[in-house]
């Protein structure tokens, strides 16, 4: 965990460091993993409509669901008592809706290899 310049305490679940950058500030700041926050995913098959009908039997379509489990909900929970934000992984944020939050790239390097990668430390997206 770490606190950020503008006073967020920061849980980081994701499976790598999380470079936060404000314009504000002079450098970005890196949080380390902390724990990572597992989720699984499951598939429930899709029969194609109208627009891909005629793709029957050649392609597969499927509904995907991110599924939280109970070592990870734990780890939620403890990271919650302790943190202002617990940050995951986009398939993390989706298993845990309302807990889990995912990041928003920082102006300017929404498109930038994950090495150039800057977040904002004011905004999350939520599930």
């Amino acid at each position: 965990m770490k606190t950020l310049p503008n006073g967020v305490t920061v849980f980081n679940g994701t499976p790598h460091s999380i470079r936060f950058w404000h314009p504000d500030w002079t450098e970005p700041i890196e949080v380390d993993t902390d724990t990572i926050i597992s989720a699984s995913v499951e598939e429930s098959p899709v029969i194609p409509d109208v627009a891909y009908g005629h793709l029957t039997g050649t392609i597969e379509l499927v509904n995907t669901r991110y599924v939280g489990n109970d070592e990870a909900r734990k780890i939620v929970a403890d990271a919650m008592r302790q943190a202002d934000v617990v940050i995951g992984s986009i398939i993390a944020a989706q298993a845990y809706p309302g807990d889990v939050l995912a990041m928003v790239p920082a102006e300017g390097y929404e498109r930038v290899p994950p090495t150039e990668k800057r977040m904002r430390p004011d905004k999350f997206t939520i599930f």
